[in-house]
């Protein structure tokens, strides 16, 4: 069964009664798996979403949920590009269309409304699943609503290319789009926990791969501090942060953003990782790799997965993950790496 929502917490806070390593797949486009459907039925449809994040309860009781399909598109989409969905038996990821972008750096953002999460775009299928799916689940389970980061969302709304041209070019104008992000993120995440969640931030654009550390320091660090501490006011105070990668370079800004569930993806490096979380007293999420999870045996992954437990064990706050799961990926093989969580005890 799942951890309770007491236990969750005794873990990310890092306290000694922490009963086991918790178990946390990335699960997103795979929720339609579980009802047999596609990503983009399932992500447009409020009873579809909801069933779908039920059924990858029953199927995996993991220790967490989260509420999303297409992670980084629907803030973008609510305010004003055009998501592609794809029809009949197609399991593609929704995304936004190619220069279909709706910010440029001479935008004036007095122009431009902040999306209404009970209303605009694809916002209120998310929020209306979060309700449903706290109403049946109740309080036993840490439940979090998707949202993109301030940089991803920054770049969904301008477009790659153009947005770290602007970066460099224009700085003032990439903090222009970064503040109007974070006033979008605001509201959507206030909308899941007036719902009854939690929230969840998704930033891997802003991973060191892509950008600089010091760019990340300037652009991102502060719209980041700022989420989280707004919603901590909100009386929220476990808010994870997802960036993929060789993030090893970025931890003390990480640190600093004040997320405490941080992530070590199956590319970083784990030694440095768990030292530095140790010393600051983060809880510590371990992916491992999505293909690795999706293409072994269930007993490969166990071995592995018990392995990569073993190691962690001994770091407060540990959490074992995957990374993205591919639409697909075998149940039994999901299992594996809790039976891992079970069964590895400090």
């Amino acid at each position: 069964m799942s951890a309770s929502r007491e236990e969750v917490q005794s873990v990310l806070r890092c306290e000694e009664t922490a009963r086991r390593p918790l178990y946390m797949p990335a699960i997103y486009e795979h929720k339609a798996f579980f009802l047999g459907d596609t990503p983009s039925n399932v992500s447009r449809d409020a009873d579809l979403l909801t069933r779908a994040v039920l059924a990858e309860y029953e199927a995996l009781e993991p220790d967490a949920l989260t509420i999303g399909v297409d992670v980084y598109n629907l803030e973008a989409e609510a305010a004003g590009s055009t998501v592609s969905f794809y029809e009949g038996d197609d399991t593609s990821i929704p995304g936004i269309k190619p220069g279909n972008h709706i910010v440029t750096p001479e935008t004036d953002y007095s122009q431009l409304s902040v999306p209404n999460p009970l209303r605009d775009g694809r916002m209120p299928i998310n929020i209306e699943a979060t309700r449903r799916v706290v109403e049946e689940l109740g309080d036993s389970l840490w439940i979090r609503g998707a949202l993109s980061g301030p940089f991803s969302l920054a770049i969904s709304l301008m477009g790659a290319e153009d947005f770290f041209l602007c970066c460099w070019d224009n700085p003032e104008a990439s903090k222009r789009v970064l503040a109007y992000s974070t006033e979008i993120i605001k509201e959507f995440g206030k909308a899941y926990i007036d719902a009854g969640a939690e929230v969840i931030l998704f930033d891997s654009q802003a991973s060191p791969e892509l950008l600089s550390p010091k760019m990340y320091c300037e652009y991102v660090l502060p719209s980041t501090k700022e989420l989280i501490d707004f919603f901590g006011e909100l009386g929220v105070p476990d808010v994870p942060l997802i960036i993929g990668g060789k993030t090893n370079r970025i931890i003390d800004s990480l640190i600093e953003t004040g997320a405490n569930n941080l992530l070590c993806d199956f590319t970083a490096d784990w030694d440095t990782w768990s030292a530095q979380c140790r010393e600051s007293k983060r809880s510590l999420r371990r992916n491992i790799s999505p293909r690795f999870v999706e293409t072994a045996t269930p007993d490969e992954i166990y071995q592995f997965s018990k392995q990569i437990v073993a190691e962690g064990i001994d770091t407060p706050g540990f959490i074992m993950g995957t990374a993205v799961v591919p639409y697909g990926t075998p149940t039994e093989n999901l299992l594996a790496v809790k039976r891992a969580c079970l069964e590895v005890s400090g």
